[in-house]
């Protein structure tokens, strides 16, 4: 039997990188990250899609669609499937709008009796799709789904390329976010990143987007090489004074065997990736200086200062929602069926030519079974910051949690009245929530004894 003790928290003046021993995280292969089509027998596309799309009406409803092009590889990014030419735009328009008519003709008998919560654009870069092109992919979702007045509509890009005019049809057609990978304001981090754009460049375009009056959002990395405190630190100094963003996502940055920036680091063209108390020093920096900022951390990845942006597909897409995909190399799910569209864009074109859902895979994903009780609890505390109030947690374990929490809170990673609602993260808390997580729900799995 474990002791109480065993869930403890080290004590120290530097709890965001001593609290708890690193625990090592590796990622797979780039080209392990392709996964071979899985037998399927459970018919087509047009054969089970209305059954499948009606047998979960509670759960959310979202439509992904794909854009697997960009203008070049940048070192980081492990998504690069097709290079962007001349003349890409117009011809995977009309396969997307051909695809997108098929679909609604499967479904419908039924498509009019789900809203659609979330359309999300991902890539690849989305944002190289023509003004027009994109515009009318964006209609004809409207035009053949039964669309929420409040659904959250997200074109996802870079800088480069996008323009005012752009975002301006944009939101006209129907889109009211637009989520961009800055990842670094720094210019010359940018550059060894693979990003085109200046700071300036990138702030201006930031900002001219804002004015469509659509929710523009980042992505804002740290652990990069090469990156500094400094840099971070004037980073999130230029974006909080000088861009007009509703939000972003903070990620560390993970490098995956085999990428360029790997290759890159390898032949010395680039620093090392920084070791582990240094990711959680930048860290630190960044969620201390946001604060300063005026942003809020309202979930587990996402800030915010403005009330409307809402995050929705980055917090609906880990869960059970439903998501019909659009475009090559898309995944998503109609009830427990995974449904990958083909990753090659010759065999995608012909599929879809041929009036074919393009689905080059199709697998028995069961749904996980729905949490209740205290993990429960814990997922929807961790989903806004928190822990579980006490008078949540099993009766048996009321007294010995609340000795963790008072620990824990001691050793500098939660704040707030042990007895309370629910107490919140630190912020050295919050960059070991996921380890704190992982603890209690061992520490509820097996008695312990206060």
């Amino acid at each position: 039997m474990r002791e109480l003790s065993d869930f403890f928290a080290r004590m120290s003046d530097d709890p965001l990188t001593m609290a708890f021993e690193e625990e090592k995280k590796t990622m797979p292969p780039m080209a392990g990250m392709r996964r071979e089509p899985s037998p399927w027998n459970g018919g087509t596309f047009a054969e089970f899609a209305p059954q499948a799309f009606m047998a979960g009406q509670q759960r959310p409803l979202a439509l992904y669609v794909h854009v697997p092009f960009c203008h070049h590889h940048c070192t980081f990014c492990p998504f690069y499937i097709n290079q962007t030419k001349k003349d890409f735009s117009a011809k995977y328009t009309a396969l997307l709008l051909k695809e997108i008519a098929d679909t609604a003709e499967v479904l419908k008998d039924v498509a009019h009796k789900r809203k659609v919560d979330v359309i999300y654009f991902g890539g690849g870069t989305p944002t190289d799709l023509e003004k027009d092109d994109m515009a009318s992919v964006i209609r004809s979702l409207f035009d053949h789904f039964d669309i929420s007045p409040d659904a959250e509509v997200t074109v996802e890009g870079r800088n480069t390329g996008f323009t005012a005019e752009k975002g301006q049809a944009w939101v006209t057609a129907g889109a009211n976010r637009f989520s961009i990978g800055l990842q670094a304001a720094n210019t010359q981090l940018r550059k060894k990143l693979g990003r085109l754009a200046s700071r300036e460049e990138a702030g201006a375009t930031l900002n001219e987007l804002a004015d469509t009056g659509a929710s523009v959002v980042i992505d804002l990395l740290y652990g990069l090489p090469g990156q500094t405190e400094e840099i971070l630190i004037e980073d999130v100094r230029y974006i909080s004074e000088q861009t007009r963003i509703a939000g972003l996502d903070l990620y560390e940055l993970r490098m995956f065997p085999g990428s360029p920036l790997d290759k890159a680091i390898e032949r010395g063209k680039m620093p090392p990736m920084p070791e582990f108390p240094e990711k959680a020093r930048l860290f630190g920096t960044a969620y201390k200086n946001l604060i300063a900022g005026g942003f809020e951390h309202f979930s587990p990845r996402h800030w915010r200062r403005t009330p409307n942006e809402r995050s929705l597909y980055n917090r609906l897409a880990g869960g059970q929602t439903d998501m019909i995909p659009f475009g090559s190399a898309a995944g998503g799910r109609l009830g427990t069926i995974g449904l990958s569209t083909a990753r090659d864009i010759k065999s995608y074109t012909e599929m879809v030519e041929r009036g074919e859902k393009p689905l080059g895979r199709i697998t028995e994903a069961p749904l996980a079974v729905e949490k209740t009780g205290f993990d429960k609890e814990l997922d929807m505390a961790f989903e806004t910051i928190r822990v579980p109030a006490i008078d949540k947690w099993p009766d048996s374990l009321r007294e010995s949690g609340s000795l963790l929490l008072a620990q824990w809170k001691k050793a500098g990673l939660l704040e707030g009245d042990v007895n309370g609602p629910g107490m919140g993260f630190t912020c050295a808390g919050f960059y070991w929530s996921s380890r704190m997580k992982k603890l209690l729900l061992e520490f509820v799995a097996e008695p312990v004894p206060a």
